[in-house]
């Protein structure tokens, strides 16, 4: 759910069911956390008469849920507040977020962690868009001696297609990989099933605007 005011300010919410932290509950102290409830805000809005756009704001990540030190020890919430800044350009858009909390996605002394967000949605013809993207997940600070780099950073992609149908639908349709050292991939795999949670796949949405 989002507000935008004709000033160029704007406030939001955004909500999804997920299960990352309790899927691997010894590794993230997590024995209950369904949901993960964003809060954002900020400024947008273009220079001049130009296609060149800015966005500059707040997010806040929240995982209401209960996290125990008992079951995990050393762990910490993973509640994460990032300040994020946009530049964008017609089909073209890049994005900086920067982590503002100790304990940027659960990650312990990750001050200063970012995310860097390049994407693309370039027009095939009326109806038809191409969605590429490319992403770099970079952590800072240090974890009993071992580097949060080291173990946490990721870079992801993705590629796909969209399609405007009336009534304000959209279809469409995407892959998604990620490219990790051997050692992140064992960071990122659930202890419960062994899964790697950064595998490649595909995926398929509907979407209505309102």
């Amino acid at each position: 759910f989002d507000y935008t005011h004709s000033s160029g300010f704007y406030a939001g919410t955004w909500l999804s069911n997920i299960s990352w932290l309790t899927d691997s509950s010894a590794a993230t102290g997590y024995t209950s956390a369904p949901l993960e409830w964003d809060f954002y805000g900020g400024y947008k809005g273009t220079f001049g008469k130009s296609d060149f756009g800015y966005d500059v704001g707040l997010l806040q990540y929240y995982y209401p849920g209960t996290h125990s030190t008992t079951v995990a020890p050393g762990t910490v919430k993973a509640e994460t507040l990032e300040l994020y800044g946009l530049v964008s350009w017609k089909w073209l858009s890049a994005k900086y977020s920067y982590g503002l909390d100790t304990k940027t996605f659960g990650v312990p002394n990750s001050r200063g962690s970012s995310y860097l967000d390049l994407s693309a949605n370039y027009p095939l013809t009326d109806k038809l868009t191409l969605v590429a993207h490319y992403g770099k997940q970079k952590y800072e600070g240090t974890n009993g001696g071992v580097s949060n780099d080291s173990i946490a950073t990721y870079q992801d992609y993705k590629l796909g297609l969209s399609y405007a149908l009336p009534k304000d639908f959209t279809v469409g349709g995407y892959y998604t990989n990620t490219n990790m050292s051997a050692l992140q991939k064992a960071f990122y795999t659930n202890g419960s099933d062994n899964r790697n949670i950064g595998k490649d796949t595909f995926t398929v949405f509907v979407q209505k605007t309102f």
